[in-house]
């Protein structure tokens, strides 16, 4: 069993209670896609985060693959596919910690939390009036686990909820008691809807790009974007000319196109200037015992 991961080495300790003792994991010194398809050649089992396309044509013996995490978007299907190969993910591992960080962006959005912060730490009174959340739609984009959990945490807010799914609605979904429950075709008709749009749904190829200036138009001046998925889902230049245009008053991103977003021209000279304020240490962690925290969740609200 090849560990691909430096992150999954601390759960060595649990795997190995699990499996039977006869099982060799394998632990690579550098983690590198070359080192790692060295190192394939026997193995019948791969734990990982993300997955090379090397490393799996290097494991002839690959029988099953494990990803942790609930996306799959890291993972070679074109060649997997071409294989009798497994593989599973760990959905539903952690949507409640997903779904609270959602609704701690849309409640700063909604309650202009980073403007009047920023505003009270230059000593100056921000007066504008906030969103009530009661009331309001929101709209879950993608009801898999964690959107599920959105919409529970939008009703007991006294929200009404609309949302769409790939897949026909299960009994539990419709025991949500949501106002709506669309397919993929029903997209732009909960942007319409939405006072605030949460992107939940997994990166695909289909959904990569589903978000883009066609989408975000068809939303509320008055509404807001929240993203904790995958960056790719919504299109940056769109929600650049959203923001910058007033198609849309606000969003809130917890993931991001480039690794390093301070490098990106939203920052200085662009939404970040004039109209908009960018905080905000990371909203949108994944864990409850969270070993990194960085600068990695952005709220845009316009300042009257």
């Amino acid at each position: 069993m090849l560990v691909t991961s430096l992150r999954l080495v601390n759960r060595l300790p649990k795997l190995k209670e699990m499996v039977p003792e006869e099982v060799e994991f394998i632990v690579p010194e550098t983690y590198t896609d070359e080192e790692l398809a060295t190192l394939a050649g026997d193995v019948e089992t791969i734990i990982c985060v993300r997955l090379a396309e090397e490393v799996v044509r290097a494991a002839p013996k690959l029988r099953f693959i494990q990803k942790s995490g609930a996306g799959v978007d890291t993972i070679p299907f074109d060649v997997i596919n071409e294989r009798d190969i497994l593989i599973s993910n760990t959905s539903g591992a952690n949507p409640i910690p997903v779904a609270e960080s959602a609704m701690a962006l849309v409640l700063a959005l909604a309650k202009k939390i980073v403007p009047r912060h920023l505003k009270m730490a230059k000593g100056e009174v921000d007066r504008s009036r906030s969103q009530q959340l009661a009331g309001k739609t929101m709209g879950v984009l993608g009801l898999g686990s964690i959107g599920t959990e959105v919409a529970r945490r939008a009703l007991a807010f006294g929200m009404k909820v609309a949302a769409v799914k790939r897949h026909p609605p299960t009994e539990a979904d419709l025991a949500l008691g949501l106002d709506f429950i669309g397919g993929p075709g029903d997209l732009g008709k909960v942007l319409e809807m939405s006072d605030f749009a949460v992107v939940v749904m997994p990166l695909t190829p289909e959904t990569r790009g589903i978000i883009g200036e066609a989408e975000l138009r068809r939303m509320k001046p008055s509404a807001s974007l929240v993203n904790v998925a995958r960056a790719a889902i919504v299109d940056e230049d769109a929600v650049w000319k959203a923001l910058n245009e007033g198609w849309i008053a606000g969003a809130a991103i917890d993931v991001w196109w480039t690794p390093h977003w301070w490098d990106a021209t939203w920052l200085g000279g662009g939404a970040g200037s004039d109209s908009f304020e960018v905080p905000l240490p990371r909203a949108g962690e994944r864990r409850h015992h969270a070993p990194r925290c960085g600068i990695d969740g952005h709220v845009w609200t316009k300042i009257p």
